[in-house]
């Protein structure tokens, strides 16, 4: 066959598959998360509390384009596309069966067809890991200012895009070490890099480093979850072509080409990937999208691996999964399909809590307060409570620009008589406030920080913090509600709440030391987490103390 007609095959996967993600990216509503970063959007910064901004900005750039959920999605169409071919320059498939198996490979990754519609942060990270690998290939073949400029500026763009980035740089490099640091162009690399990160080191700096604390210690304070391992296993099935396993693991450990720096760097990605996140999956939960850097180097290592053998085998296998993915897709077109999928049932919770606000919606979970922005362009925020972790809505302080309006909150604890079925199926209560108040800034530091079982009542020492410009009135108009909260300090579940019958005013812009008592008598046997809660007009709880802990036998 010629070269042409041969190329010409690409061309028409590309085409179909580029046709698809712009239909899809027009009919199916967004995902929660994608709404969450449109917001991110109009707030451009070099840094944002879950990731680092290259998502608000791949957004920001489709919007000038498009508007809609086109908008959000129109750059992860043409993410998808050079990312493709990226890998076509990397492996230069040239034989029609090197060209079917190469369509087979990268074609049946499901969560590469996803990111060819949807909107994530793994969507910049899939390019500029993409980008950075193509580098390192040019790097390690030869050593010069370009290519030392090139692979700085892949670092630093895989690096504004996700933080797991960073562990597929370090596994590329790892094998390499010894002579790396012999090498003044490597240097190089790593200070231009370096200098293009410092932006976002700056943010994060500025902000108190909230994004590292949040990835490294909060995460882990989330509920538990029955066999974390066994997700881990289904979350990398699911996401890859489970049909190939056999083949992804030969892959692995072929010893390819004599093993070119670059091709042991994908092995190192692949199987330290693999490792990595096999290893902390014992103790918190692996959501599928982290293993994306493994496929990265595993697809196109499975490729290296098969394209001179008799592949019969990995290319049907290959397609048959390319068209049950496309079967899936296209059940995707028809309405029956999409009124079923949480995302048009957030769109229509949304919509329905509209029609039933006034003022200005508060919603307990960020992303119901950004789908709620999106798809009724008007204003809202999101309060954090304690069954809910940080957002970057805690970063604008949404809570001071809602002080003294009317606000409809929305939440899960029954606060009225009145609610909506949200996406999950659960009731969302909602109640309307004249004059909302709330002073979550508040904080307090009490000791001791373990409480006895031995003493049904006893005394504890609080200091208060008051960052206010005003007297803040605790306990009285406008009501704010003081409590104990006690989590299960295995599962992280809220177990107990202990409401507080005190009144006190904290003088502005100081500290005050109070005394508090509280009575565990009540509390069943287990072992707690306990902390204060602010509770402004009985809406929501959030955590103003440091933690203490209670054992009962």
């Amino acid at each position: 066959m010629k070269v042409n007609s041969i190329k010409n095959i690409q061309f028409i996967f590309i085409g179909i598959l580029f046709i698809f993600n712009i239909f899809q990216s027009i009919t199916l509503p967004l995902i929660d998360d994608e709404a969450y970063y449109w917001v991110w959007s109009n707030h451009l910064d070099f840094g944002y509390y879950d990731h680092p901004p290259m998502i608000a900005l791949f957004i920001k750039a489709g919007y000038l384009f498009f508007k809609g959920t086109l908008g959000v999605r129109f750059l992860s169409i043409i993410s998808w596309i050079v990312v493709y071919c990226i890998w076509l320059l990397i492996l230069e498939p040239k034989t029609l069966k090197e060209n079917y198996l190469f369509i087979g490979l990268f074609g049946s990754v499901g969560f590469y067809q996803t990111l060819g519609f949807i909107s994530t942060p793994d969507t910049p990270l899939l390019l500029f890991t993409s980008l950075f690998l193509w580098r390192w290939k040019s790097f390690s073949e030869k050593n010069n200012l370009l290519n030392a400029l090139l692979l700085g500026l892949s670092m630093a763009l895989t690096m504004y895009s996700k933080y797991q980035g960073a562990l597929l740089i370090i596994l590329t490099f790892i094998p390499f070490l010894p002579s790396l640091l012999k090498n003044k162009w490597f240097y190089f690399s790593l200070l231009f890099s370096l200098l293009l990160y410092i932006p976002h080191l700056y943010w994060q700096y500025n902000h108190d480093w909230t994004s590292i604390k949040y990835h490294l210690f909060e995460r882990s304070k989330q509920k538990a979850v029955t066999y974390p391992f066994l997700k881990w296993i289904l979350g990398i099935l699911i996401l890859g072509n489970p049909l190939l396993l056999y083949f992804y693991g030969k892959s692995i450990f072929k010893r390819l080409d004599g093993n070119k720096p670059w091709i042991r760097s994908l092995q190192w990605i692949s199987l330290g990937g693999i490792l990595f996140f096999s290893l902390f999956s014992f103790s918190r939960v692996i959501q599928p999208q982290w293993n994306l850097i493994i496929y990265i180097a595993l697809i196109p290592l499975t490729y290296l691996t098969f394209k001179e053998k008799r592949s019969v085998w990995i290319t049907g296998l290959s397609f048959a999964y390319i068209l049950l993915l496309f079967i899936v897709r296209i059940s995707l077109f028809f309405p029956a399909v999409i009124h079923r999928s949480p995302m048009y049932k957030l769109k229509q919770f949304v919509l329905n809590a509209k029609e039933v606000t006034e003022g200005i919606a508060v919603f307990e979970r960020y992303q119901k307060a950004a789908a709620y922005n999106f798809y009724t362009q008007q204003p809202s925020c999101c309060l954090q409570v304690y069954t809910h972790r940080y957002s970057q809505y805690d970063i604008w302080n949404s809570e001071q620009k809602i002080q003294g309006k009317m606000i409809t909150f929305f939440g899960v604890e029954e606060l009225s008589p009145v609610y909506l079925v949200d996406e999950d199926g659960k009731n969302e209560y909602y109640k309307t406030v004249d004059k909302f108040y709330s002073y979550s800034q508040i904080k307090c530091e009490v000791q001791p920080t373990t409480i006895s079982s031995e003493e049904e009542s006893q005394t504890l020492d609080v200091k208060w913090i008051n960052p206010y410009n005003k007297d803040i009135s605790l306990g009285d108009d406008p009501p704010q509600e003081l409590a104990f909260l006690f989590f299960n300090a295995k599962t992280f579940e809220p177990q107990n709440i202990i409401s507080i019958n005190k009144k006190f005013i904290l003088p502005p812009k100081s500290s005050t030391d109070q005394t508090l008592f509280i009575d565990v008598s009540q509390i069943p046997p287990g072992t707690y987490k306990v902390y204060l809660i602010l509770k402004p007009y009985n809406l929501f709880g959030k955590i103003i103390s440091n933690e203490m802990s209670l054992h009962i036998p």
